[in-house]
């Protein structure tokens, strides 16, 4: 079918549509023409203009118009090959240079008899006008297009045009061919969120193995998993063996015991950003989504033997395991992923010049020739000393946007 206009056919049965009325031109022009052809269904549409089918764009027609009491009369079109092949088996003789526009009377009337025996055909698989109520519909038409050939030879188009309202359009029945229950053993890759925190570029910068990253948004009873456009809080069993116990000497001094991303320290800049952290995807059947999206408590003791990172925005910026602090989760880092930091180069020092001797001073005569003064030797270039710990710079364009 084509169309570049809004698609009055969607979800219509064309096989039980197009058949019968398939059928009926055929019987009908191997009744009226004795002839035995092959027909071909090629195109359905609504325009109100037939040669905007791009199928039949270039080719002219006979037009006859069948009338039908109050209605909206059914127009039949007939191409100049149909025409011109059939009116010589009618009357027995090839027509020199044929043209619709040349058509004698008698062949006028053979024609219309044709397309009023064709319509007596049709209008049995069309809706009674007597069961038609006038409407909108009433004035819309569809065109339906029939590719023949006679004898594999002799190739026309014939087309109908019928009121809409008088055409039973049957709906496609919907059936459900699968089961959810079908694909609960099939596996899919998704991700699992355990929570996020604000931390500094400073703290960013200064991140190194062993250091715990607590997530302040988070909630050991929950996780969140990602799958495409969902995302989904789930509940979990709280796994006891990833709680971490502090003791007060743990609490006062995080220096010796663990190194801690400080959260509500002071900002080094004032700006601070968001880090998630996530397992790596995960393989998951879809019995076992069915079970998240439906609030039951998921054991995911498998997940979390899985590696977690830290993620600014897509980037993954460290690596480690999942842990619990008291009511949140947390990440003990043991790899801090290279964030391609620009490498210092030490200064050349150019050495000092050489150091002139000062002019001697004259003196007086002396009754003895003055013996020649040697100049002293040249000091050695000292180096000069270079600042200690000189501060290395963050590439901070690794998260600019």
């Amino acid at each position: 079918m084509s169309n570049n206009k809004k698609n009055i056919f969607q979800d219509i049965d064309f096989n039980a549509l197009t058949s019968q009325l398939t059928e009926a031109v055929k019987s009908a022009v191997e009744k009226y023409w004795e002839q035995d052809i092959q027909i071909v269904f090629q195109a359905i549409n609504n325009f109100r203009e037939v040669r905007e089918e791009r199928l039949c764009a270039n080719i002219d027609f006979f037009s006859s118009q069948i009338k039908v009491e109050v209605h909206k009369p059914v127009t039949i079109r007939l191409s100049k090959d149909f025409v011109e092949n059939f009116l010589t088996i009618t009357l027995d003789s090839r027509i020199s240079n044929f043209s619709l526009t040349k058509l004698t009377g008698l062949e006028i009337k053979i024609l219309n008899n044709f397309c009023e025996f064709l319509y007596k055909r049709i209008k049995e698989v069309l809706i009674s006008p007597r069961d038609v109520k006038i409407s909108e519909r009433s004035e819309k038409n569809i065109n339906f297009l029939f590719y023949l050939s006679l004898d594999n030879t002799c190739c026309s188009q014939l087309m109908l045009t019928i009121p809409q309202d008088r055409i039973n359009m049957p709906q496609i029945k919907p059936t459900q061919n699968f089961k959810d229950e079908d694909f609960l053993t099939s596996s899919t890759q998704v991700r699992i969120k355990a929570g996020s925190s604000k931390i500094t570029l400073n703290d960013l910068k200064n991140l190194s193995s062993d250091d715990i990253v607590l997530l302040e948004s988070s909630d050991i009873t929950k996780l969140t998993l990602i799958s495409g456009n969902l995302e989904k809080r789930f509940n979990v069993k709280v796994n006891p063996a990833l709680v971490l116990k502090l003791d007060n000497e743990d609490n006062q001094d995080n220096g010796e015991t663990y190194n801690e991303v400080a959260m509500e320290k002071n900002l080094w800049d004032d700006i601070q950003i968001e880090v998630n952290a996530e397992f790596e995807k995960v393989k998951m059947t879809i019995g076992e989504l069915k079970q998240i999206t439906q609030g039951q408590v998921v054991d995911l003791g498998s997940v979390f033997n899985n590696e977690i990172s830290l993620y600014v925005e897509e980037k993954k910026v460290a690596k480690g395991e999942l842990i619990i602090i008291n009511d949140r989760y947390a990440v003990r880092l043991n790899e801090v992923l290279s964030s391609n930091k620009p490498q210092i180069q030490p200064k050349v020092q150019t050495p000092p010049k050489a150091q002139v001797p000062p002019p001697a001073q004259a003196r007086p005569a002396q009754s003895r020739p003055p013996q020649p003064k040697q100049a002293p030797p040249a000091q050695k270039p000292q180096p000069k000393p270079q600042k200690a710990n000189e501060d290395e710079e963050f590439d901070y364009s690794d998260f600019e946007k």
